[in-house]
């Protein structure tokens, strides 16, 4: 793209560029670091819900597994750096994008073999055993009490240490729009293609040679090392992890929920979702924490979810897709009626 087309790209995309401008200077308007941490946690499940849509949202594989990468990305790199002499997570970082291909490629060759609900009930059994075997071995992974870093005292990059949010919101926005890139590629590339053929219909697409389960395993293993990378990530800014905080099943049903909130098997649903689900649920559980035993923020998401379902099912996204189809059918209708005016005088 030379220099003469940059400004009618951003003007093709002035949605996208707009949002960006506007992430990268909130925190110059808005100091309060609560505000900071919220949208860190929206950027952080901005990226894993877009993880999750590569192989439910293009594939319709609803996978429940997404917290074991998020496990083993995380407990891979603080075990490394507090019993290997402090190894930078940078580094580490790849170590557990390689264990998670490895457990992709575990969980996913006998679970592919089921279809529909069963697939979906298979990766919950394997959560729950990671879950487990976290626990377990407690001597190793702190057990339930779980692995917390020293103090810290000091800025390091090196560590992915910061004495404040505001680096870790630029790093997670960074991360969140790169998980976007990956997204959009994977959309547009031939395993793209295969995945929503086979979302249609899986045996029309294996009968034109389509290889269904090599394919989901494709987009299961890049769907699990983006998950590892940000289960490190996610790691370090909270400087702890325990197998509640980043290994359950509600993790993973929370990740999932962001995509279908907002638009699964598209490019920007997930992180619609994720500006959706977090802020409501930060909301509801400080305006609601008395009422109902504290379990009425819980309740207002369920019900927001039940709704988008019913009237949505598309997701939150679809309404901005329905006024971009009906602009331009206004806009295709008013240049049709401009030529037969100027038809008629002729």
């Amino acid at each position: 793209m030379n220099a003469k087309s940059v400004p009618g790209y951003l003007w093709a995309h002035r949605i996208a560029a707009g949002f960006i401008l506007a992430c990268l200077l909130l925190p110059l308007a808005i100091r309060a670091p609560y505000f900071i941490r919220v949208l860190t946690e929206v950027f952080f499940f901005a990226a894993m819900g877009c993880a999750w849509n590569i192989i439910g949202g293009f594939g319709k594989q609803t996978s429940w597994a997404s917290a074991s990468f998020l496990a083993v990305g995380g407990y891979t790199s603080i075990l490394m750096y507090m019993r290997l002499g402090g190894i930078s997570p940078w580094l580490t970082i790849f170590v557990g994008m390689a264990l998670s291909v490895a457990l992709a490629v575990i969980i996913g060759l006998p679970c592919f073999r089921f279809r529909g609900v069963f697939f979906a009930i298979a990766t919950i059994a394997c959560v729950t055993i990671v879950r487990q075997l976290l626990i377990y071995f407690r001597s190793f992974t702190g057990g339930t009490l779980g692995l917390a870093l020293d103090v810290r005292f000091h800025d390091s990059f090196a560590d992915m240490a910061f004495l404040n949010d505001e680096p870790y919101y630029y790093l997670t926005l960074v991360w969140m729009l790169f998980v976007v890139l990956v997204t959009r590629w994977v959309e547009r590339s031939r395993l793209g293609y295969y995945l929503k053929a086979m979302s249609e219909d899986q045996d029309a697409a294996e009968s034109l040679g389509i290889r269904s389960n090599r394919m989901k395993l494709k987009a299961f293993i890049i769907s699990s090392v983006i998950l590892s990378a940000t289960g490190t990530l996610y790691t370090f800014k909270m400087a702890y992890t325990d197998p509640n905080l980043i290994a359950s099943f509600d993790i993973s049903v929370r990740i999932g929920i962001t995509a279908i909130l907002g638009g699964m098997g598209t490019i920007w649903g997930p992180v619609l979702g994720s500006f959706i689900c977090i802020p409501m649920l930060e909301v509801s559980n400080y305006y609601l924490a008395d009422f109902g035993g504290g379990g009425a923020g819980y309740a207002l998401y369920g019900l927001l979810i039940v709704l988008v379902v019913l009237f949505r099912p598309e997701g939150m996204i679809s309404l901005y897709y329905n006024w971009e189809s009906r602009r331009r059918a206004a806009r295709l209708a008013a240049g049709e009626a401009a030529g037969a005016a100027k038809g008629g005088e002729a």
